[in-house]
């Protein structure tokens, strides 16, 4: 299950979304991440589902490829249904032992899980259409003018692009512990899911200790080429709007216009 995490990583291709500017794509993934936390209908998570399909299919990305990524965090989201719905008061509908499980409790269960699902959904198209150097330059882009307010934008864009790159550098560290300690007669994906849990936090300490070693690593190489943090830096690429960055912020306004009015109208809401 857990060779099989692929959120954080970059899916090569050629497709629009791919070609798109990284300000396009933020934006677009700001403003549907604000729409989730707004929306309250389970209407509007199949519509937004019905978008993220076609966003994905846009890009070439196989959802498939996502599904599969999703199994490493299928525990989380089977936790934060039963949480939400066994301690959620209301109407009751039935009565399990202790726990008594209500109207409300399974719908708002419903509203949480499938808005976690589809925050996920979003951002790992982000992150699977953009490399971490796209997402920094174009994060670095958009927020410029707050430098004039002494925020350190060009270290903030630095720091989530090294938390990007460290997301699949830390999980093929995993795998060569998994094999290593699978070559010494660890087991993994065998027994119930207590013992595949224990498993798996025999490996959290030396993964902690290589990343720290990664990182000094890291910290060393940047300082031997004079890295400071400060003052203009250049850029080989300069990011630049195209026609396809045009219908992308037309396809937000669009997005956009018909939240308001379903808002407004309070027909889905």
């Amino acid at each position: 299950m857990i060779r099989d995490i692929t959120i954080g990583r970059y899916y090569d291709s050629e497709s629009v979304i791919h070609r798109m500017d990284p300000r396009t794509k933020l934006m677009g993934v700001l403003v549907y991440i604000i729409s989730l936390f707004l929306v309250k209908n389970v209407c509007w998570y199949i519509g937004c589902l019905i978008v993220m399909l076609v966003l994905y299919k846009a890009a070439g990305v196989p959802f498939g490829y996502l599904l599969k990524g999703l199994r490493g965090i299928l525990l989380l989201l089977c936790f934060t249904f039963l949480f939400r719905m066994l301690y959620t008061p209301g109407d009751p509908v039935v009565q399990v032992w202790i726990f008594t499980i209500t109207k409300q409790g399974i719908l708002k269960a419903v509203q949480m899980t499938a808005r976690i699902a589809l925050m996920i959904f979003g951002a790992s198209l982000l992150s699977y259409t953009s490399t971490p150097k796209e997402l920094a330059d174009g994060l670095e882009k958009a927020f410029s003018g707050l430098e004039k307010t002494g925020i350190p934008v060009h270290e903030m864009a630095v720091i989530v692009m090294i938390a990007f790159r460290f997301i699949p550098i830390m999980l093929e560290e995993l795998n060569v512990l998994m094999d290593a300690q699978a070559a010494r007669g660890a087991k993994f994906e065998d027994g119930n899911i207590l013992e595949k849990c224990k498993g798996v936090m025999t490996l959290l300490l030396p993964l902690f200790l290589l990343t720290v070693r990664r990182s000094s690593d890291l910290a060393m190489a940047m300082e031997a080429r004079g890295y400071t943090g400060s003052g203009k830096t250049s850029r080989m690429y300069p990011l630049v709007y195209k026609k396809e960055d045009r219908a992308g912020y037309l396809a937000i306004l669009i997005y956009i216009t018909v939240f308001i009015i379903a808002r407004i109208s309070s027909l889905s809401f």
